[in-house]
């Protein structure tokens, strides 16, 4: 079995994903992240210190960024080396799940045999097949609910992230078996895994989680004052490089934070933790957009089912915590990898309750929790239940084949959901289609009459040159949803093109003051007050705009207008 799992490993994916390597780029963030971002375009000092130094306020991802900068270096914009490295790099967290499934199999054999109290290794390795593990790493190679991650190239921070958390923690696990040099390649790792994505800090839950669950069981039983510093002193640079990277999240996300009360929080984080464990039991019916929208209350039904689910599992953690800890360890470490996502349920006034790509760290604990189980499994139905994973990953992987496919997908199965018609009519509007696209929008005012869409159903009349239906569009976005500052954007780019100048500046004005990181806003801005001679307050968005990205080509554009001027 050994000989045969890297090359399963290697070909497997690329039967569930492989399709991937000939789409492009996908209509959400790819544009934003490679098409369209300069820095990627030239491996030098100045991008660099542009990817770590500036702090984008939900994007800090610096190290993603360096990946697209080798990809560009290869293929210039072919998508193919982009999709390949995707598919490459979770091959190879594939694989470090299989060895931390092993390490963790071991490492309690390795510092006790007498404990008659507590479980043994993971897999009671004497007792256990070696299949299982490679099974277990086999379904996450190809689970459908990976697909997100692998076939989005803008999932490639999750993938990044994941991929530096994993070796993290494999070091870590040397570490505590006795090799002391793994110590400071795991901080390393985990440092990297932190630039890629913040919620690697999670890591430092599951650091904390194994050792009160599994080693101190062992270990502390020669209890010590000094044992227990020096276990404080091995966590420390995990807790200093978490909480700096934390505050770094919690200031990008303010915004979307709020925008959902604690109580709707708690409420749809309980049906998120069920509804994973859901679709990674039967992954079925994936989509890009999992909406949750209406009224949420403890006594909807969307909602009550879950919560109930929830508690349960929660229960069973507890109650299996002293005769079975390994099962509230995965427990343990589905919730403590899922925990950040909950954050981040609402955006716009809309709340979505599930995203794909949020599974891939979480995933891991499901997949202790169900070798530690079952002990062993047959080859033949292993067999079977990768293959039947292989398929649908394939039909979830045609889904990305097109730009407006997982926008269709989405609304096939949730024709309510605004984000999807969001998502579908701007693709349409971009290609010209603007009376499908009115449709689209139209149709979502039945199910919801949401800010979004009387924002684009502007847009599409804005293209059709009908500025006075434009501006009641865009008007009636501001009064549902003040605090937005899309729509007045939107509503001051119709003014700035007919040629209100000075209508256009107020609500410029207005967009920047609600998120003082809106770019493209900002140099707008500038160029009417360039219009208007009033080229200090130019000069101060155009350089307000290159403090948030030194790379905007409208506001270099200004700045060397002003230069022009002054010469």
């Amino acid at each position: 079995m050994q000989k045969l799992k890297i090359p399963l490993f290697i070909i497997l994916p690329f039967l569930a994903f492989g399709a991937s390597l000939f789409h492009g780029f996908a209509p959400v963030d790819d544009s934003f992240l490679i098409v369209e971002n300069l820095a990627i375009r030239a491996i030098n000092w100045e991008n660099l210190k542009h990817f770590f130094t500036t702090y984008d306020p939900e994007l800090y991802i610096p190290l993603v960024f360096v990946s697209f900068q080798f990809n560009y270096l290869i293929g210039e914009l072919a998508p193919f080396n982009y999709h390949l490295t995707n598919i490459i790099i979770h091959i190879m967290n594939s694989l470090l799940v299989v060895r931390i499934l092993t390490q963790l199999s071991t490492v309690n054999n390795q510092q006790s045999t007498n404990d008659k109290e507590v479980d043994g290794g993971l897999l009671r390795a004497k007792r256990v097949d070696s299949w299982l593990i490679v099974f277990a790493g086999l379904i996450y190679a190809v689970h459908p609910l990976n697909t997100e991650a692998v076939v989005w190239l803008a999932g490639r921070k999750d993938l990044l992230s994941g991929l530096f958390f994993f070796a993290s923690l494999t070091f870590y696990l040397d570490f505590i078996k006795g090799n002391r040099k793994a110590y400071w390649l795991s901080i390393t790792m985990f440092l990297l895994a932190l630039f890629s994505k913040v919620i690697a800090v999670t890591l430092l839950g599951i650091l904390i989680l194994h050792w009160l669950l599994i080693i101190r069981n062992k270990e502390e039983r020669a209890n010590s004052q000094s044992a227990n510093l020096l276990i404080a002193l091995r966590f420390l640079p995990y807790i200093i490089l978490s909480a700096i990277f934390i505050a770094v999240a919690l200031g990008g996300k303010a915004r979307v934070i709020a925008s959902v009360s604690f109580i709707d929080k708690i409420l749809v984080a309980c049906k998120s933790t069920v509804f994973y464990i859901y679709k990674f039991l039967i992954p079925t019916d994936l989509t890009i957009i999992y909406p949750l929208q209406g009224d949420i209350s403890l006594v909807d039904m969307r909602i009550l089912p879950s919560v109930i689910i929830a508690i349960v599992l929660i229960m069973i953690a507890i109650k299996t915590l002293k005769r079975h800890p390994w099962i509230t360890f995965g427990i343990g470490w589905y919730l403590v990898c899922l925990a950040p996502t909950f954050l981040n349920i609402g955006k716009a006034n809309l709340v979505f309750f599930a995203v794909d790509r949020y599974a891939y760290l979480p995933m891991v604990g499901l997949l202790i929790v169900l070798v530690y189980i079952y002990k062993s499994i047959r080859p033949i139905a292993g067999s079977i239940i990768i293959v039947v994973l292989i398929a649908l990953s394939i039909n979830q992987t045609n889904t990305w084949e097109t730009p407006d496919g997982v926008f269709r997908r989405t609304l096939s199965i949730y024709p309510e959901s605004v984000g999807a018609r969001v998502g579908l009519a701007t693709i349409l509007r971009h290609q010209n289609k603007f009376e499908e696209a009115f449709e689209v929008i139209t149709e979502g005012v039945k199910y919801m009459d949401h800010s979004l869409l009387h924002m684009n159903a502007g847009f599409v009349y804005a293209a059709t040159g009908q500025v006075g239906d434009a501006e009641e569009r865009f008007r009636a976005a501001i009064d549902m949803d003040p605090s937005n500052p899309e729509p007045y954007f939107s509503l001051g780019s119709l003014f700035d093109q007919t040629g209100r100048s000075d209508e256009a500046i107020s609500f410029y004005e207005k967009a920047v003051e609600l998120d003082d990181s809106y770019v493209i806003a900002r140099a707008k801005l500038g160029n009417l007050y360039l219009k208007k001679n009033q080229t200090d307050l130019a000069r101060e968005q155009f350089e307000k705009a290159l403090e948030w990205n030194k790379f905007s080509v409208e506001a270099n554009e200004g700045m060397r207008r002003i230069q022009d001027l002054s010469i």
